[in-house]
């Protein structure tokens, strides 16, 4: 990953010391007060969500991923809509909603003031729903493993790129360098895939749950969306 190191002196950077600007094909990285600029990639958005939002208990791929596909306004690219119908995430976003009609309408059954003829069309929908859903793949281990390996793989590779990314000069980036070290401490080894020593914690009975504990002091802003880098990456 080649990238150019932006040294300008904006007052965001005294006002952010962490932060994460989206802009169209690249990311703005503020980090520990210095900028750098990289280059989009589907694994950003796993990322940027566990840094702007750090969930509380582990977060399963399946609900990183849906979390992911909601963020930001702007359209997808053709590769990160293929790799989103690859991960079958059109079909889980439809079968979580129909988890909810399913609990409105086991609610309108359990209602004692509903009439016969609300519950009877109630009860028809409600049954539809229970076996189109016994059929889907997302009630089954394979369709969230399929999707875990999507995203874990989706992460390691903007590690990667981070780890190795170099400024304009061919020299390391010392800025995107030192995030790719920050998300292997505070996010990989807490997920149990940093490659050290810590022992990994049994997240969840799928393998696929992401953490971020960030250091005390850290805490990450998104700033508003840039139509163009500053410089030319």
């Amino acid at each position: 990953m080649k990238t150019t190191q932006l040294t300008t002196d904006y007052k965001q950077q005294v006002e952010h010391r962490y932060a994460l600007c989206r802009g169209l094909g690249f990311w703005e990285l503020t980090f520990e007060g210095r900028q750098a600029i990289f280059k989009h990639e589907q694994g950003v958005f796993y990322v940027t969500c566990l840094l702007l939002d750090p969930p509380s208990e582990p977060i399963h791929a399946v609900a990183l991923a849906l979390k992911a596909k909601g963020m930001g306004g702007q359209a997808l690219g053709p590769a990160e809509a293929v790799q989103q119908r690859s991960m079958g995430l059109d079909d889980a976003a439809a079968v979580r909603a129909l988890w909810r009609r399913q609990r409105a309408l086991e609610a309108v059954l359990e209602d004692h003031q509903e009439s016969d003829p609300v519950k009877a069309e109630a009860l028809r929908e409600l049954e539809e729903i229970t076996e189109f859903l016994r059929k889907s793949p997302w009630r089954s281990r394979g369709g969230a493993e399929r999707c875990g390996r999507a995203v874990a793989m989706a992460i390691q590779r903007f590690y990667r790129h981070l780890a190795g990314a170099v400024d304009a000069q061919g020299a390391p980036n010392p800025v995107l360098q030192a995030f790719a070290e920050h998300l292997r401490e505070h996010l990989l080894t807490p997920s149990g895939r940093g490659g050290g020593h810590r022992k990994a914690r049994a997240l969840s009975p799928f393998a696929g749950c992401y953490s971020y504990e960030p250091p005390s002091g850290v805490v990450w802003e998104a700033q508003a969306e840039r139509s163009m880098p500053q410089e030319e990456i």
